[in-house]
């Protein structure tokens, strides 16, 4: 049982700003054990875990209405699909034998899922090769100080996830080792006090190390360099999982450019272009939307703003029956010259580069996938089921 329950009226927020809320209280659930929204009255019921929290509560939802007041949903796209499915593809996918959930937000597939996950990664790798992207590989663990560098942990601390290990101490390590048959919880609550202080991250972005190792380059005038890198990426969710829509360890494939302004505006348009395109031939559902990142802290507030005003980040949202509103399951970013300032990237002659970077999110577009067209790949469109088929041919030969 809580220890106190309240409500906060959210009269004034638009559907971004209520969204964005919802979103940001599934995070701090060490203060906000349970909430309810009712649209209807427009009052949101939470249970808090302590004195004091409403005011922590009301100064949070304050800010939001600060930042969501200048901002108004922005479609630029999109396709109306076919969906097939009028109810949630979960209750399918939690008895699939293809799927299985080894713990919250870590998912591990196989059969037809697995297959159908290879064709997005196919079809992505495909997009980068249009665009001719030198491809990369990145450690999934990443040095701290890299993202503190990077600004990382101002504007989305409450994604990361840190790493450490036992200090190289032999009193230590045969303690470790003379306990080890107790279970994990109190093993836990014992490697606590002995771990060592974090140094490491796992990895919240793909793209983030490729930023460093380009420090020092100049562009000639008119080129564009053009990155690509598909790798694990993990970002803490609380209590917000749910397999393939929103995981602790998923996949994504960037494509990401450096060049000048004019130049990465009209390649973003054309990934865009590519990518809504895509979906048409998959008869996709989704919008192509200005994006909401739904949790700013005090700090990164007027980053929000910026984003939004600046038309910086797009999503394409897919829509999921039973379920309201979209998942996002790409990005489309320019991020000015941030990065490119930070690590000395610029132009030959003299003047500013700029980078972007476009995402992709192969488990969401998976799920995406099999919301809208079911499990059965009677359903699914011919293109897709013949790809599949001749990657199995292939494989059965060996």
């Amino acid at each position: 049982m809580s220890d106190q329950s309240t409500s906060f009226d959210l009269t004034g927020f638009n559907e971004f700003g209520v969204r964005a809320v919802l979103d940001g209280l599934g995070v701090i659930r060490g203060q906000v054990s349970r909430f309810d929204y009712d649209p209807a009255s427009r009052r949101l019921a939470v249970d808090l875990t302590g004195e004091g929290v409403a005011a922590e509560v009301g100064r949070f939802l304050d800010g939001m209405r600060n930042v969501h007041r200048f901002t108004a949903r922005k479609v630029i796209g999109g396709h109306a699909g076919t969906v097939r499915l009028d109810h949630s593809i979960d209750p399918e996918l939690a008895a699939s034998p293809d799927l299985h959930v080894m713990g919250p937000g870590l998912c591990s597939l196989r059969g037809g899922l697995l297959a159908l996950f290879r064709y997005f990664e196919a079809e992505m790798r495909a997009l980068a090769d249009v665009f001719g992207a030198e491809d990369s590989h990145h450690p999934v663990m990443l040095p701290g100080a890299l993202l503190a560098e990077m600004g990382y942990f101002g504007h989305f601390p409450h994604h990361v996830t840190c790493c450490c290990h036992f200090p190289d101490s032999l009193p230590v390590l045969e303690a470790v080792a003379a306990g080890a048959d107790r279970p994990w919880p109190e093993l836990a609550a014992d490697y606590q006090a002995r771990l060592t202080a974090p140094s490491h991250v796992l990895t919240p972005g793909v793209c983030l190390p490729c930023y460093p190792q380009q420090r020092g380059l100049r562009l000639a005038p008119g080129a564009v360099r053009t990155l690509t890198m598909q790798n694990h990426v993990f970002r803490y969710e609380a209590g917000n999982f749910r397999p393939l829509a929103r995981g602790w360890d998923f996949t994504v494939r960037d494509i990401v450019f450096f060049g000048a302004t004019a130049d990465l505006e009209g390649l973003r348009r054309q990934v865009m272009d590519r990518t809504l395109a895509m979906c048409a031939a998959l008869d996709l559902d989704v919008t192509l939307e200005l994006a909401n990142d739904p949790f700013f802290l005090d700090a990164s507030r007027d980053k929000a703003v910026y984003q939004r005003l600046g038309d910086v980040k797009y999503e394409l949202l897919a829509s999921l029956p039973g379920r309201d509103g979209g998942l996002a399951i790409s990005s489309f970013n320019l991020h000015r010259d941030y990065y490119t300032r930070l690590y000395d990237i610029g132009l030959e002659g003299g003047g500013g580069a700029e980078s972007a970077c476009m995402g992709f999110g192969l488990d969401r577009w998976l799920y995406a996938f099999v919301a809208q067209k079911g499990l059965d790949p009677q359903g699914w469109p011919r293109s897709v089921t013949t790809a599949i088929d001749a990657v199995t041919a292939r494989q059965s030969r060996f």
